[in-house]
């Protein structure tokens, strides 16, 4: 199975970098009681999630593959234990006014100045084994690239893809000891990023024009990377 078809969205072209992740909400699947759940908001403060905004969940095992799974609203039931666990949750439409941003398309907000479409995508590392390190498809997607599980107190290093290019610049944000930080990529989307005890969530934010098309003229892409360290 060629996993980048499942997530692909329309390419545009031109580059454009806006405001750092830690500014953007993120999406992403972490472990729940009963299971696990789709969660929304930024690292820290998390905000309420919507079912209907849920595309696409997918486990994905040791060998690579995918994991059945039932979605029930935000809960997630998988057969078989994950290694991987991947996310689309779209945000909607998001108009620019002169009073502020509003909920909405440009062509549905009075007075709008413009709109974004804003796209989530979450990958969330269970198990750190072959499957961290390769690449799963996401149209915009942080990859590890140790084969090796982080230790609190190294650095791992990464690679940002958008369509499975290098993302040249990308900025790579986080949340730590109550302070957003962030690092910017190489020309080859590499950077290299410190490890802290505990839970991960690292973030890449990233936007592009969107043409001929009356909602939004930009498309507003996060996405998350979420492991534990010890």
């Amino acid at each position: 199975m060629k996993k980048s078809s499942y997530w692909r969205h329309v390419a545009v072209p031109a580059l454009l970098f806006g405001a750092a992740a830690v500014q953007a909400h993120d999406a992403w699947i972490e472990p729940a009681a009963t299971g696990f759940a789709v969660v929304f908001g930024h690292d820290g403060k998390l905000e309420t999630a919507l079912p209907s905004k849920v595309l696409k969940a997918q486990a994905i095992d040791a060998a690579g593959r995918s994991l059945p799974l039932r979605l029930d609203g935000l809960q997630l039931a998988v057969q078989g234990t994950p290694s991987l666990l991947l996310l689309h949750y779209d945000n909607g439409f998001w108009s620019r006014t002169p009073a502020g941003t509003k909920s909405g398309a440009r062509n549905a907000v009075p007075g709008a100045l413009g709109a974004s479409h804003a796209l989530k995508y979450g990958k969330t590392v269970q198990v750190w084994d072959a499957q961290a390190s390769r690449a799963q498809g996401l149209p915009v997607e942080i990859v590890p690239l140790s084969a090796q599980a982080p230790a609190a107190g190294t650095q791992l290093p990464v690679q940002v893809l958008w369509d499975g290019q290098p993302l040249a610049g990308a900025t790579l944000s986080w949340h730590d000891a109550g302070q957003d930080r962030d690092i910017r990529a190489d020309a080859q989307g590499r950077a290299t990023l410190p490890v802290a005890k505990g839970r991960q969530l690292f973030s890449v934010s990233a936007r592009r024009p969107i043409a001929n098309d009356a909602r939004a003229d930009t498309l507003s892409v996060s996405s998350a990377l979420v492991f534990e360290a010890r």
